[in-house]
C-alpha cells in the first residue's frame, strides 16, 4: 500500500519546485514575479506579488511568503512617483528586458539599484541588485579624477609661469651681472666683484631649479605616444652627450646588450641621462667612476611591491650600477622625492629634482624604478618597465 506522504516526497514536480526555490533564494539579487492591476479601463493602478525571494524579502525586512498577494505599492509605496512603476509598464508593454539604474532613498535607506525588468507571458518578471559599493566606488573615482584635473590645470598654468614670467627676470639678473663685470670691472672693489659673482651664480641656479621644475611638471600634464626603442641606440646617445663628463672624470662605461622595447624616447634618454650623470657625479675626489649598464627579466622575489600584484606583465628590468659613495638605504624613498638631497649642494651641484623625473618618468611608462645601495659601495638603480607587444 502507497504512503499519500511518499508519494508527494518522491514527485519529481514538488522536488523541482524545491530545487528552483532554493537556487532563488540563494541568489544576492531580488528575484520576484509581479502581476498587474488593471482599472475598468484597462489600465494598469498597481502590481501584486505572486513570486519573491529572500533577498527581496530581506531588504525590506520581511518573510518571502508575506509578500505574496500583498500589493507593490504597500511594501515600496514611493514606487509611483520614483520612475519605477513607468518602468514596469513599459517593460510589461515590450517583449524585451528593460534595465534601470535606480537611487533607492527612504527614511531609514539610502541604497543603489540595478532594476531588469522583463515580460513574462502576462506577468512581469524583475530583478534587482544592490550597487551601492560600486556607486560608492565609482564616486570616489569621480572625485579623485576631479583632483587630478584640478591639479594638472594647476601643474599647467605653473608650467606656463615657469617658462615665462619665472625666466625673463632670471635673464635680466644674468645680463646685469655680465654688465657690470665686463663694463664696471675696474670700478668695482674686490667686495663688490664677490657680490656680483655670487648674484650671477644663484641667478644660474635658480635658472636650473625652474627648467627642472618645468621638466618634472611637463611629465604630469603632457602625454605622448609611444614608439619602438632600440635601448641600445638610446643609451649610446646618453653617453654621446655626457662624452665630456665621461672624459673628464674618465669615467669606466660598460654596456650589455639591450632589447627594444616600446616607450617615450624623449623621457626614456632623460631617465638614464639622469641615473649615468649622477653615476659620474656622485664619486669620491679620487677615485674613477665605473658604471654597468644591463637589462634581463627580473626574477618574482626581485619586482618591487608596488608591481607584484602585475603577475599578468611582464617586465624588463634595467641596472645601472657605480662604485661611488653610495648611501644608507633607509632614505631610499626619500631621493625619489622633489628637492630631497643627502648631500650638500657645496659637495655636489644640483637641483635634488632629477631622480624625481626619473621615477615619474618610469611610472608614466607603467613601471618603477628602485635602488640598493651601501655607503661607499656604490648603488644600482633598477628601472622596472612593461614589456608592450608593438602594435600591429
Amino acid at each position: 500500500m502507497n504512503s499519500p506522504l511518499l508519494d508527494s516526497i518522491t514527485d519529481p514536480s514538488l522536488t523541482e519546485i524545491s530545487r528552483l526555490r532554493a537556487l532563488m533564494d540563494s541568489s544576492q539579487s531580488a528575484l520576484y514575479l509581479l502581476k498587474p492591476v488593471r482599472d475598468e479601463q484597462g489600465e494598469i493602478t498597481d502590481f501584486i506579488f505572486t513570486i519573491a525571494n529572500k533577498t527581496l524579502a530581506a531588504f525590506i525586512g520581511q518573510e518571502p511568503q508575506r509578500l505574496i498577494g500583498e500589493l507593490h505599492s504597500r511594501w515600496f509605496p514611493r514606487y509611483k512617483t520614483n520612475g519605477i512603476f513607468e518602468h514596469y509598464c513599459r517593460a510589461l508593454a515590450h517583449h524585451e528586458p528593460l534595465q534601470l539604474e535606480h537611487h533607492y532613498k527612504s527614511e531609514d535607506m539610502d541604497r543603489w539599484l540595478t532594476v531588469v525588468a522583463n515580460r513574462y507571458e502576462d506577468e512581469l518578471s524583475v530583478t534587482f541588485l544592490d550597487i551601492t559599493e560600486n556607486k560608492r566606488i565609482q564616486h570616489q573615482l569621480e572625485a579623485t579624477i576631479h583632483q587630478i584635473r584640478n591639479s594638472n590645470e594647476n601643474l599647467e598654468q605653473f608650467a606656463y609661469i615657469a617658462s615665462h614670467d619665472l625666466q625673463e627676470p632670471l635673464r635680466k639678473l644674468q645680463a646685469f651681472g655680465d654688465v657690470l663685470q665686463s663694463q664696471f670691472a675696474d670700478s668695482l672693489v674686490d667686495g663688490e666683484v664677490d657680490l656680483v659673482r655670487r648674484i650671477q651664480n644663484s641667478a644660474k641656479r635658480m635658472q636650473v631649479l625652474v627648467r627642472d621644475l618645468l621638466t618634472y611638471s611637463r611629465l604630469s600634464t603632457q602625454s605622448e605616444p609611444f614608439e619602438n626603442i632600440s635601448l641600445a641606440r638610446l643609451i649610446k646617445e646618453v653617453l654621446g652627450d655626457l662624452e665630456m663628463s665621461i672624459m673628464e672624470k674618465k669615467a669606466a662605461v660598460e654596456v650589455g646588450p639591450l632589447p627594444n622595447l616600446l616607450g617615450n624616447p624623449l623621457r626614456l634618454r632623460q631617465l638614464f641621462q639622469n641615473l649615468v650623470a649622477n653615476a659620474i657625479k656622485f664619486q669620491k675626489a679620487d677615485q674613477k667612476p665605473r658604471i654597468q649598464i644591463r637589462a634581463r627579466y627580473p626574477k618574482p622575489d626581485e619586482m618591487p611591491e608596488e608591481l607584484r600584484n602585475q603577475t599578468q606583465r611582464l617586465f624588463l628590468l634595467i641596472e645601472v650600477a657605480d662604485n661611488g659613495i653610495g648611501f644608507d638605504e633607509k632614505y631610499k624613498a626619500r631621493i625619489f622625492q622633489p628637492f630631497q638631497r643627502l648631500e650638500s649642494r657645496s659637495a655636489y651641484s644640483g637641483t635634488g629634482i632629477g631622480l624625481a623625473i626619473c621615477k615619474k618618468v618610469a611610472e608614466i611608462h607603467g613601471g618603477t624604478i628602485d635602488v640598493t645601495s651601501q655607503i661607499g659601495q656604490g648603488s644600482t638603480f633598477k628601472v622596472f618597465l612593461p614589456v608592450y607587444e608593438q602594435p600591429g
